[in-house]
């Protein structure tokens, strides 16, 4: 190597740090967001030289920081005071690479902290903390991937800030970056070799799901079927597992399809044959000692009602063989026991019982409700008085686990359930929901509880009780913040 390619550029000297020397500008000045000035013989004229233990960053002088643990970064939001890499906090909001670094360092102080008290339930490989060499590593992805961060961050900020100047800032900010993710797809999947690989698909799911957590936006069933066309591509489902790189991007396209069709009318229902064909291949896929939140037994019952109100909506009525399978729906759904299924768990056997317990009233208030409402279940003044006890239950588990950091995340689908049950209930009870719904979507980071609430306030004050009537077209509840494409293939 010659002598000047083993030379230091002027910034690395000015900060005594080891320059790469790399000639089209080093990798240290790149990863602190600043332009590399080179390696010529005269010193640029920008640069001041300070003396031993004087050293100052611009960052460290705008950030304010508080008695109370906070840090304000560039955006002026309060964040957890964290250790993310020292060269992020070089990072300014000058270029796309430095928004990346922002954004990285948001991610770190403020959402994986959120998300670190999960881990308590058993190690999580799905929630870690991002660093610059995931970053470099980032570069070798397409736009749609490497860009989907900015999106997270951005609307998360939105949803914990919502002063008006910095909602519209950051909201000019999420829908330029979601353009140039939009533009990065068409332009892969007109590519014939680029349309079934791993990174379009997981810029197709991470786009679905960000635009469930925009909560107004109904884009998501767009993506959704584009979703499914690029897997039949591939083969279907089951093919696609097999080489089990994206088994985190099917389990949300699963997950937001199945829940989906929860709070979608009866006449606009998705893939429910496909689910129930499948169900054992879908059980297989979803059942996890750590990620699987909604026990795998009674996500195969929700498949099943699904399916009984699609088919009762295209029969315009049931018949006798319905009736009883709604029934047997009903009693393996109070059959089922938190407590086995909690054993199977690694640690904290106390909060994966409450977990199964609360998903185990929820899906029995949709089992009852919703099957009413098409007709399949009658309308019993038994039914009604199981219905009316579940929701007390639920609401006195629900009070327990929305105070608790390491369940609040996991509780936004049942608090919607006891919504759809509030609407027979006392006022306390409605009070109840619309309390919670704003402090999960603080909480959370998306607008979906808020979308909610909206949903079920119009559906009170419509003096209907149906279930179809409360939703007026397909929402998909989703509180899943990311998914973990570390698997994926550039």
């Amino acid at each position: 190597m010659d002598e000047k390619r083993k030379r230091h550029c002027w910034e690395c000297l000015r900060r005594r740090l080891v320059c790469d020397s790399i000639q089209s500008g080093c990798k240290r000045c790149f990863t602190s967001g600043i332009t590399c000035p080179g390696y010529g013989d005269t010193k640029p004229s920008r640069l001041k030289w300070l003396a031993p233990g004087r050293v100052t960053s611009r960052t460290r002088r705008a950030r304010d920081t508080g008695t109370n643990g906070l840090v304000k970064n560039s955006y002026g939001d309060s964040v957890t005071r964290a250790r993310p890499d020292a060269s992020l906090s070089r990072f300014r909001m000058r270029t796309e690479e430095c928004d990346l670094g922002q954004a990285i360092l948001y991610y770190n102080s403020c959402i994986y902290q959120d998300l670190l008290p999960v881990q308590t339930l058993g190690q999580n490989s799905g929630i870690y903390p991002i660093t610059t060499d995931m970053l470099h590593r980032g570069s070798s992805y397409p736009d749609h991937v490497r860009l989907m961060l900015l999106c997270v961050t951005l609307s998360h900020r939105v949803n914990r800030t919502r002063g008006p100047t910095r909602f519209e800032h950051l909201s000019e900010s999420f829908y330029l970056y979601r353009g140039k993710i939009i533009r990065s797809l068409n332009s892969d999947l007109d590519v014939e070799q680029k349309r079934t690989s791993d990174a379009v698909l997981a810029g197709v799911t991470t786009l679905l799901l960000s635009d469930v957590q925009q909560g107004a936006s109904s884009n998501w069933r767009h993506h959704f079927n584009a979703v499914e066309k690029l897997i039949a591509l591939r083969g279907g489902i089951r093919e696609v597992a097999r080489l089990g790189r994206v088994d985190a991007l099917l389990r949300l396209y699963i997950f937001i399809a199945v829940i989906g069709n929860t709070t979608s009318p009866a006449s606009d229902l998705i893939m429910t044959g496909s689910h129930l064909q499948d169900l054992e291949f879908i059980l297989e896929l979803v059942s996890d000692p750590v990620n699987e939140i909604l026990p795998s037994p009674l996500s195969a019952e929700i498949i099943k009602i699904n399916h009984l109100r699609m088919l009762a909506m295209q029969l315009e009525g049931s018949d006798l063989s319905m009736v009883q399978e709604a029934f047997g729906i009903l009693q393996r759904i109070y059959a089922f026991s938190s407590e086995d299924w909690a054993a199977m768990k690694p640690l904290s056997h106390d909060e994966w019982t409450l977990i199964g317990v609360i998903h185990q009233e929820a899906v029995s208030i949709y089992c009852i409700s919703s099957l009413q409402s098409v007709s399949v279940l009658p309308h019993t003044a038994a039914l009604r008085a199981q219905c009316a006890a579940h929701g007390q239950r639920l609401q006195t588990l629900l009070a327990s686990a929305l105070s608790s950091p390491s369940l609040k995340i996991f509780m936004l689908w049942p608090v919607i359930m006891l919504g759809m049950e509030a609407v027979h209930g006392p006022a306390s009870l409605r009070s109840f929901v619309v309390h919670h719904l704003p402090e999960l979507s603080k909480h959370i980071g998306t607008y979906v509880p808020l979308t909610a609430k909206g949903v079920l306030e119009r559906f009170w004050a419509s003096g209907d009780t149906r279930w179809d009537s409360c939703f007026d077209r397909p929402y998909a509840f989703a509180a899943q913040i990311a998914v973990d494409i570390s698997g994926v293939v550039p």
